[in-house]
Parts: C-alpha cells; sequence; structure tokens
C-alpha cells in the first residue's frame, strides 16, 4: 500500500471540532493532515443551529459549562481571523437570544421570579411585554421573557467551510472523501499508533486525533477498545419571510427560533436519542410547527424552504471526551459534543493544541477524559472490560 506522507498530526473528521482542532494546530508552524470521509460539515455540524448557547443551555458539569463560557468568549476575534484568512462570514449575528419564562401554570410563582432573579444577576434583563412589542413585534408571550445579550449564533456550514480554507491556506493538507479504515500502529499491536490506513494508502503522522463523531467509536472497536456513545437525532426547518420577522433568537427548552440572512428563520429540533436514520418525518414539522407559532404565530405564513436532520454524538454522561487514550500512545480523541459542538469547537481546539504541542494534558478537565468511559473488549466472554476488570454493565453506544 502507498504512502500518502508523514505529517505532526493526523486529524481524522472534517466537522467543526476536526476543523477547529486543525485549524489551531497548523498555527503553531505543524504539518498537519485532515482526513473526512466525505465533505466537510457534511455530517451533524453542517446540520446544526449555530446557537452560541453558553449561559443560556444546561450543562452536565461545571466544567463543560467553562468551557462553553470560554469557547463563546473566542467567536468575535476568531470570525475576524477567519474573515480576514479566507474571506468567509461565518454569519455571527449578536442581537442576543430571548428566553421564555413560563406562566404560572407550568411554574409556580415564587421559581419563576427566583429564576428571573438568577438570570439577572447574569447580565440578563427582563423585557415585558411593551419592551417586547418594541423590539420584536411578532414574538407572543404571557408577559414577558428574559433577554440575553452574550449569547450570538451563526451558520454552521460557514463556520466550518472558514476553518477547513484558512487550515489550507495555512499550510494544512485536506484529504476530502477518504474513508479511514483503522489506526497504524507498530508490529506488536499494542504499541505506538503512528498514521492512519485510509482507502487510498498509508499517512504517517507522530500523532492522531480522532474528531469523528460517533465514527470515532468504529475505529476504536478496531483496536479492542469500546467509548460508548449515544446518537441522537434532531430536526429542523428552515422558513423564508418577505421582510425580517425576526431579530433575536428564541430559545425555549422546548423551541428554538434562529433568524438568519437574508430573511430566513430556522426552527429546531426535536430530539429522538438512539436513531441513525437522517429523514425527516413528516410529524416532525407539525411538531415543530405547533412549538414555535406559540412564540411567533406568524410563522405559519411563512414559506417553508427545507427541512434536514442530523444525528448528534451524545455520551451517556453527556460530557465529550477530550484527551488522550492512554492505552494507545500517540492517539487522542476530541468527540461526544452532542448538541454543543459548534459552540465548544473553538474552546476544544484550545485544549487539544495547547495538550498536543506542549505534551502535557494535566489542564484538561478529568471530566471530559476519555478513560473515564473507556472499555476493553473481552472477545472470550464478548463484554467489555473496564480498567483490566470484565463488566455486566450495559453500555449504550453507537
Amino acid at each position: 500500500m502507498r504512502s500518502n506522507g508523514h505529517y505532526d498530526v493526523i486529524v481524522v473528521g472534517g466537522g467543526a471540532i476536526g476543523a477547529s482542532i486543525a485549524y489551531e494546530l497548523v498555527q503553531k508552524g505543524m504539518r498537519v493532515a485532515l482526513i473526512e470521509k466525505h465533505q466537510p460539515a457534511s455530517g451533524a455540524s453542517g446540520a446544526a443551529g449555530g446557537m452560541l448557547a453558553a449561559s443560556s443551555e444546561h450543562f452536565a458539569a461545571p466544567e463543560l459549562y467553562e468551557l462553553a463560557l470560554q469557547s463563546r468568549a473566542l467567536y468575535s476575534q476568531l470570525s475576524e481571523q477567519l474573515h480576514e484568512l479566507t474571506g468567509i462570514n461565518i454569519g455571527l449575528r449578536t442581537e442576543g437570544f430571548l428566553l421564555p419564562i413560563h406562566h404560572q401554570q407550568d411554574m409556580d410563582w415564587e421559581s419563576r421570579q427566583r429564576r428571573i432573579s438568577e438570570a439577572q444577576a447574569k447580565g440578563m434583563e427582563w423585557w415585558d411585554n411593551e419592551r417586547l412589542a418594541t423590539e420584536e413585534p411578532n414574538v407572543r408571550a404571557e408577559d414577558g421573557m428574559l433577554y440575553n445579550p452574550a449569547e450570538p449564533q451563526l451558520v454552521p456550514s460557514l463556520l466550518t467551510e472558514a476553518y477547513v480554507a484558512a487550515f489550507i491556506r495555512l499550510g494544512g493538507t485536506l484529504h476530502s472523501d477518504q474513508e479511514v479504515i483503522r489506526l497504524l500502529r507498530e508490529p506488536n499491536g499494542r504499541g505506538l499508533v503512528h498514521g492512519v490506513i485510509t482507502e487510498h494508502g498509508i499517512l504517517y503522522a507522530d500523532q492522531v486525533v480522532l474528531a469523528s463523531g460517533l465514527g470515532t467509536s468504529r475505529l476504536l472497536a478496531a483496536e479492542g477498545l469500546r467509548l460508548p456513545f449515544l446518537p441522537v437525532k434532531g430536526e429542523l426547518m428552515e422558513i423564508r419571510t418577505p421582510i425580517p420577522w425576526l431579530h433575536h433568537t428564541i430559545y425555549s427548552d422546548t423551541i428554538y427560533i434562529i433568524p438568519k440572512h437574508p430573511h430566513r428563520i430556522w426552527v429546531g429540533a426535536t430530539s429522538k436519542p438512539g436513531q441513525h436514520s437522517t429523514i425527516v418525518e413528516a410529524g416532525a414539522v407539525v411538531e415543530l410547527l405547533m412549538r414555535a407559532q406559540r412564540y411567533v404565530p406568524i410563522l405559519t405564513k411563512g414559506e417553508l424552504v427545507r427541512c434536514w436532520a442530523g444525528i448528534r454524538p451524545g455520551t451517556p454522561d453527556e460530557l465529550p471526551y477530550i484527551g488522550p487514550v492512554r492505552e494507545l500512545q500517540g492517539l487522542w480523541v476530541a468527540a461526544g459534543h452532542y448538541r454543543n459542538g459548534i459552540l465548544l469547537s473553538a474552546g476544544t481546539a484550545k485544549l487539544m493544541t495547547e495538550a498536543i504541542t506542549t505534551g502535557k494534558d494535566t489542564f484538561i478537565p478529568h471530566a471530559f477524559r476519555p478513560e473515564r468511559a473507556l472499555y476493553q473488549l473481552s472477545s472470550a466472554s464478548n463484554r467489555y472490560q473496564r480498567g483490566g476488570i470484565a463488566t455486566g454493565h450495559n453500555v449504550r453506544e453507537s
């Protein structure tokens, strides 16, 4: 099998996570190859809504919340850098989010007031119906909404396109439409990972990063290892409007409504754990419209342009896997970012780049370490072994 070259780092996966890591690494002067099975942003990244909801979203652990805040803070400068390098406008919008607060039948008065007070302590404002009517005349609410000015949003496919274009501009090498079949390891079977085997040949590297979302599990399985993933299908739709009907993103527990240029509104998303199909079910369109018209009734009069679905790469504990794979020297993982891959891509890239370039990963939170969930496959019992001890614990995975 012919060789296609040697790199300092190979990044597997051309979504927002992989592309951002490749971009950051090449800025450090490293020789980097980015390998994508199809085209960049063809998976979960291209199907996302693009909300950078660091303070509006609920996170499973404080470490993830901190990473979200750090990552969100990078996007203003990142947007300018990417535009300067590539000419691509990633569609960053900074009008902020509107957060509905349920009326008393859904939440008692004291709980509701406590939530409003907590939000105001974080820099949010309460917009009553009079203020809301002035700012967003097409939006309806029982008596107002919280306004979070800190949350931006962007177009995920443009972000990933810009990451990749900037990566190439800085000297990186893209291998698209090329599937990684398995990792390249030393002949003893448990040694150093020093490249990948693809459909078109061997690529050598000192280090390899798996950032291929749910596909990460397949490559690890070929080495007798398992990381549990949970696929979660999400469906969205796009509505064209004759004039801008919405200026701020509406972000609720059951629906998000996102204004996009020019005169478009994205509505999402369903949440269907365990599903791999990317078809859009007819009932999903009805469900999304019914939820959306609660806040923007006029949406039902817009033109339905398209519907699409993506599979979010979730994990059982809703925390991403970020860091080295101890069992395989030279191998790193950055996957399982669930519904916040776009938001977390910038911060994850900074963590991974610092760890790879310095050889020190002690600053990566233990909550993200892959070893917390890594299992060895026991060929004898067809059960997973964790830390060398067989267990019958069932692990949900893709």
